[in-house]
């Protein structure tokens, strides 16, 4: 896992879709005969739990910077 430079928060990625099925974002109508994860965005709380999520019906509907910062902030 890397921190950027920067940054007071991490970054997660699952390039090899272990994660998938456990978020429950498996689409499987993805590409060709790929499954690809259902466009999601995730906050964790300090203890690693979900504390907010969104997740999309549509690839190209997802929260705007400003939905996503007003939820980190209620957080807090």
């Amino acid at each position: 896992m890397k921190r950027s430079a920067g940054a007071d928060f991490q970054f997660l990625s699952d390039p090899d879709g272990h994660i998938l099925d456990l978020f429950a974002v498996r689409h499987t109508d993805g590409m060709g005969d790929t499954d690809i994860a259902q466009s999601a965005s995730f906050l964790l709380d300090a203890e690693g739990r979900i504390a907010w999520k969104r997740v999309a019906e549509n690839y190209r509907v997802r929260p705007k910077p400003p939905e996503i910062l007003a939820a980190a902030d209620a957080l807090r």
